[in-house]
């Protein structure tokens, strides 16, 4: 981690079956290790594709889960860390839709102020994850 941390590089953080909870991996140490943080909502490949092989639509209720994301995320943003996040179709079952689930929670819980954004973004200005 201090070699990252020293090197200015942001260690991936993976939401995957196999993979500690996001406030796990804060319990044990600090996974900031840059001004920026990677986040990868990848889920079950194998579980997922066992379900469907068409990536249209929510297969897998990741609310939970997102809840969480948006918890820890809003501490890792209150820090003034730049936030990249990104949802693959497999985390459950449509990226697009993941992201959507994402940001209403995170204007619920952690900016509500954002839904004003969220109105001028929609007449024009470019959308962003985080407001």
């Amino acid at each position: 981690m201090e070699t990252l941390r020293e090197r200015g590089v942001a260690l991936a953080l993976i939401d995957q079956s196999w993979m500690p909870r996001p406030a796990q991996w804060f319990e044990r140490f600090d996974p900031i290790t840059a001004d920026f943080t990677y986040v990868r909502w990848l889920g079950d490949r194998k579980g997922i594709e066992e379900q469907t092989k068409t990536w249209d639509k929510v297969i897998v209720d990741r609310r939970q889960e997102l809840s969480e994301w948006a918890e820890i995320l809003g501490k890792v943003h209150k820090r003034k860390i730049q936030i990249y996040a990104y949802a693959n179709n497999h985390y459950a079952g449509y990226g697009p839709a993941t992201v959507e689930m994402f940001r209403n929670l995170w204007r619920k819980q952690v900016a509500p102020e954002a839904g004003k954004l969220q109105r001028a973004a929609e007449q024009g200005e470019q959308r962003q994850l985080f407001n």
